[in-house]
């Protein structure tokens, strides 16, 4: 890739955005986008104490001074920005290397008094005989193309030799690369950098997932209101009987937590869980446990929920790969929920209290609820249903492996399969099913009202996209975050000292993410913060001998660690099931706990049994 001529020689839009599409998007580097590189190999220890200064910010930040999520994250970006060192400007080319998480290297070439070029790589000055094994050296390094940036600066012209030279060397390697012609060394305001690169990376996040969850909470909405979710619930009571009852809440809440808010679920679930222990006169902490800890595991672990969405968007992960991933990776874990449900209905049976807001006598109205009251199975099913097999079947048909063996990328009819199973879309025709049948059963309860149905429906979900706003700037202030995380540097930082150390990357992930659930409490911004750290680490996961997908588990996991007193989570339980707080913490937390080591375990074992590298 040549540059072009001009004041500033350097690759349009078009021709930045052809090379990049030349590396598969999967394998395109998520290293930090750094206008000076170390050459020498030293390892610089600055990033980490950036890193761990924001981390205390974030945490004091939330949990000692109650400042909200959002403001917390994106002034933790600025901060990062502003402490660290050679922020590259926001030039067309930066931003597109920016996006497409690939990294730039800077060349810098200057003259002195007496004529003679001098070329600076980071902090190494490099002679016409050391070029050549330097960008060799880069190209080994991070085992992909990069993208260079050749600096000229003063007086300098491409005729010099340093520079001819170095434009030789990265076209004999195929390297893309750009030349800029600079009056002096200074770059931009580094305090202005460090606000535009924030906002750059608060723009991408929520552009990639902000429909999704605005999506997801109206689903979660139209299924709570029309009764779509308590259809699901008695038509798995219906199959798996009462006595089961425990499997059925614990398959109910893995079920409706993919996407639907844990917190809405538990609303959803827990008077149902208390009807039908005043039925059965038994299993009250079954109940509770069993469809508290199966909703954590999916919240935490399936996409399109917020924040493994995010994970996956992150790790530059395909969202039906993530979905069917975390699916899988969640049976044994809800194994183990249900294990640990009945051992503690066994050795403490807690009784049910009575709780704020219903009484016994309202719970048993609920079980005595008409069926024909509630929407059908089929369009109750839809809205979960429909978004994760169209995503995950239209991505395992992508898949090298079931090309090779039926490649029904050819078929006439996959393009439109294609369409349909993009996330958006998807969503999309899930919140359409979701809304008309949260319709029909208005109109049926109330015929009266259908010349305002359009205007009641605005009301209903007002609310729920109120909560989707606040989310969608959470997960963009963590995006910004992120970006920012990769531009200090921590990325090659903490990987050059997990190889020197030898570290796992999927224990690195998961302590990291554990680590910052533990101290403030929210299993979003602990992700949020995690996949920050490790998309700077692995950048885009070629060199790993695993699929990137098990840090994605690694993170996922780690999130759900030591749910206690700091944890909204942990209050709805503890509030709305009538547990002590020492009862929750000896249920909850240590459910949550053991779940979450369970499934590192799991991620570590099947790294490496079934890498799919």
């Amino acid at each position: 890739m040549h540059p072009v001529n001009g004041e500033e020689e350097r690759l349009t839009p078009e021709e930045i955005c052809a090379g990049l599409s030349q590396i598969p998007i999967n394998q395109q580097a998520m290293i930090p986008l750094l206008a000076q590189a170390t050459a020498d190999g030293a390892i610089s220890y600055w990033p980490l104490c950036i890193l761990a200064i924001c981390m205390v910010f974030i945490v004091i930040s939330i949990v000692k001074l109650r400042v909200h999520p959002f403001l917390a994250l994106i002034m933790a970006a600025f901060l990062t920005g502003f402490m660290s060192t050679n922020l590259p400007d926001l030039t067309t080319e930066n931003i597109g290397i920016f996006k497409a998480r690939t990294d730039m290297h800077i060349f810098s070439y200057t003259s002195d008094e007496e004529g003679k070029v001098r070329i600076q790589y980071g902090r190494n000055v490099l002679t016409p005989e050391t070029i050549q094994s330097t960008i060799e050296g880069i190209q080994e390094k991070y085992k992909q193309k990069t993208y260079l940036c050749l600096h000229l600066i003063g007086g300098v012209n491409t005729s010099e030799t340093h520079v001819a030279t170095t434009i030789k060397a990265a076209d004999a390697l195929g390297l893309p690369f750009t030349i800029r012609h600079k009056a002096t060394a200074e770059t931009g305001n580094k305090y202005v950098n460090a606000i535009a690169w924030s906002m750059r990376g608060f723009g991408d996040l929520a552009a990639g997932i902000g429909l999704v969850i605005a999506l997801a909470a109206i689903i979660g909405t139209c299924m709570m209101g029309s009764g779509a979710a308590d259809r699901i619930v008695r038509t798995l009571l219906s199959t798996f009987g009462e006595k089961r009852a425990g499997i059925v809440l614990l398959l109910s809440g893995f079920l409706l937590s993919i996407p639907v808010f844990f917190d809405t679920v538990f609303f959803l679930l827990i008077p149902l869980a208390r009807a039908l222990s005043l039925r059965t006169g038994k299993s009250y902490t079954l109940y509770v446990v069993a469809m508290a800890g199966a909703g954590a595991i999916t919240h935490s672990m399936v996409p399109p929920t917020p924040g493994p969405l995010m994970i996956a968007d992150g790790l530059n992960i395909d969202v039906g790969i993530a979905m069917t991933a975390g699916l899988a990776a969640s049976l044994l874990p809800a194994w183990l929920v249900l294990f640990m449900a009945r051992r503690f209905d066994s050795t403490m049976n807690i009784p049910m209290r009575e709780t704020p807001g219903t009484s016994n006598q309202e719970l048993k109205h609920i079980v005595d609820k008409k069926d024909n009251e509630l929407p059908g199975l089929l369009s109750a099913s839809i809205p979960v249903a429909f978004p994760v097999v169209v995503i995950s079947l239209v991505s395992i048909l992508g898949l090298k492996p079931i090309k090779d063996v039926l490649d029904v990328t050819s078929y006439s009819f996959f393009p439109f399969l294609a369409f349909v199973g993009k996330p958006n879309v998807a969503m999309m025709i899930a919140a359409a099913a979701a809304i008309w049948t949260y319709a029909q059963q208005i109109v049926r309860n109330n015929p009266s009202i259908q010349g305002q149905l359009a205007k009641t429906l605005s009301e209903k979900l007002e609310a729920p996209l109120l909560t989707a706003g606040g989310i969608i700037l959470i997960t963009g202030a963590g995006g910004a975050f992120g970006g920012m995380i990769r531009l200090a540097g921590v990325g090659e930082t903490i990987e050059a000292l997990a190889n020197k150390f030898n570290i796992s990357y999927i224990l690195l992930a998961w302590l990291a993410t554990a680590v910052v659930r533990v101290a403030q409490g929210s299993a979003t911004v602990a992700m949020i913060t995690g996949v920050g750290l490790m998309s700077a680490v692995i950048g885009d996961g070629s060199g790993l001998s695993y699929h990137p997908l098990y840090i994605f588990l690694a993170i996922g996991f780690g999130s759900i660690t030591l749910s206690w007193m700091n944890d909204s989570g942990f209050w709805v339980v503890q509030r709305l099931s009538g547990f002590t707080e020492k009862e929750t913490l000896r249920t909850w937390t240590v459910l949550l706990t053991a779940i979450s080591v369970l499934g590192l375990i799991e991620t570590l074992l099947f790294s490496k049994i079934l890498p799919l590298g």
